[in-house]
């Protein structure tokens, strides 16, 4: 029997994994599977699976509703960790139905909080909070 793993969890282990690919020439299943020597629960985490898989299959479309959202910015002079996160919380947005939008922006800016900058947290809820509002 599985155990239950907290979302927000899940979601710190797929910001953790996706930054290591951004690390590293690892791809996604290279960096999962040494993801999962460091962190063998992680092995019971679906919901990060389908975020890490997700994310990877749409990160095209992703980055390019992220960049028609940056005023004076480009995507490129964004910390990755930001950029990481901002992606989640936008493929939540837009492809996970049974997360609430609200749900998915905060969540977003309590990883940027955790694991950013000191403005992370401001600055993706300024992002994030344009596409919540896309969705009302």
């Amino acid at each position: 029997m599985s155990k239950l793993i907290a979302r927000r969890q899940q979601r710190e282990w797929a910001v953790q994994v996706l930054y290591l690919m951004e690390q590293t020439d690892n791809d996604l299943e290279q960096a999962w599977e040494y993801f999962l020597y460091l962190e063998p629960s992680a092995a019971e985490a679906h919901y990060t699976r389908h975020l890490l898989w997700g994310i990877w299959e749409k990160k095209e479309k992703l980055d390019e509703k992220i960049k028609k959202t940056l005023s004076r910015w480009r995507l490129e002079r964004l910390s990755r960790v930001d950029l990481i996160i901002v992606r989640m919380g936008l493929f939540e947005i837009e492809y996970c139905a049974d997360v609430p939008p609200a749900v998915a922006v905060d969540e977003a800016i309590e990883l940027g909080k955790a694991f950013g900058g000191e403005d992370s947290g401001r600055f993706i809820n300024g992002i994030l909070g344009r596409f919540f509002e896309e969705q009302e």
